[in-house]
């Protein structure tokens, strides 16, 4: 009887039967920041940790960072990550615009100065070539290009600023109470009420400072 390593057939029937990797698995599950914005906009504003400090803890670190990122928020598919990674591009072009879009939704919240600098250069790239579109499950996704993905992520990213900012949820603008948290949400609550980021996080240390307050020397 021949051996089946050997035997070219039994080789190619293995080669058909072995699962091929999916793409999905090989993204960290990490989170790089949780998606409490209610709009793509603020969220990619909100990889940035103590956001109102004077030195915010980035989060956005390296080019993995970004496309894990802009996988986990739905930017961009499994594929695209996998394929983009292997062509990095540094991250100063994208941490500008989300700067720029952060001042320019201070001060829509009524924190801060409105820039027209930074409107501008939010327009700027808004008005740039964008990816092509890609349908799987009649899903669509960008699929930016290897040779010009942080141009084309700038892009998509600026025009989706542009259309939160002119649109009427930008009356709806908040941003959050914690100690220098700073990050910016979307305030569907009756009366523009919320405080937190996320109860969870800020008002959770918020409402144990509180307790402390009240009950200290007692």
């Amino acid at each position: 009887m021949k051996d089946k390593v050997s035997n070219p057939e039994a080789r190619t029937s293995a080669k058909r039967a072995r699962p091929r990797p999916n793409a999905a698995t090989l993204i960290p599950r990490e989170l790089i920041a949780q998606p409490v914005g209610g709009h793509l906009a603020l969220d990619f504003c909100n990889t940035a940790g103590e956001h109102l400090a004077e030195q915010p803890d980035e989060l956005l670190r390296n080019w993995e960072s970004l496309l894990r990122w802009a996988t986990h928020v739905g930017l961009v598919g499994p594929e695209s990550y996998v394929e983009l990674l292997g062509h990095p591009e540094p991250l100063d072009e994208i941490i500008q615009l989300r700067e720029a879009i952060y001042r320019v939704g201070l001060a829509v919240a009524g924190v801060g100065r409105l820039s027209r600098r930074d409107v501008a250069f939010i327009r700027e790239h808004a008005n740039a070539p964008r990816p092509e579109i890609e349908f799987r499950d009649s899903v669509g996704r960008w699929r930016p290009a290897p040779t010009c993905a942080s141009a084309q992520l700038c892009a998509i990213l600026g025009g989706e600023a542009l259309c939160l900012l002119c649109s009427p949820k930008a009356a709806r603008v908040g941003v959050c109470g914690g100690d220098n948290c700073g990050w910016l949400f979307i305030d569907e609550s009756r009366g523009k009420r919320r405080r937190w980021c996320d109860m969870n996080d800020c008002g959770s240390r918020a409402k144990a400072r509180r307790y402390y307050e009240k009950h200290k020397g007692s």
